[in-house]
């Protein structure tokens, strides 16, 4: 039997909101020791920071981020799978949409997140 996305994926999920600065959603990730956190607006979950928006979006365009907010450089629209799908299905995604990390969602609430270690991991 394939497994689903539930069983190998991160939770609970680690979130700042959009008015947040930068240097939030730093600390949360340092403390946590995780590669994104997932950015509310109006109690909704709307985006995601990883470490590569933090080096492509702050770092190298040499923005503070003390007064730059996380709504600023999150990305988004969300790319998001249900927790009951297949990992294949899960991977299928990353790879059509090139990213490394995807949100697990169930009726329209983050419940996770899966990375690509993780599911490569699972594979083998």
């Amino acid at each position: 039997m394939e497994k689903k996305v539930k069983e190998v994926m991160s939770y609970p999920v680690i979130s700042v909101l959009s008015t947040d600065p930068i240097s939030e959603a730093v600390s949360k990730m340092i403390n946590h020791e995780i590669g994104a956190v997932l950015v509310n607006v109006g109690g909704k979950t709307e985006g995601i920071i990883t470490e590569r928006d933090l080096i492509k979006r702050i770092i190298y365009e040499g923005r503070d981020p003390n007064k730059t907010r996380c709504g600023e450089i999150m990305s988004k629209p969300l790319i998001t799978v249900d927790p009951d799908a297949s990992i294949i299905k899960a991977i299928t995604l990353m790879k059509e949409k090139g990213i490394r990390r995807v949100v697990v969602m169930k009726d329209n609430k983050a419940v996770g997140i899966v990375t690509e270690k993780e599911l490569i991991r699972n594979l083998l």
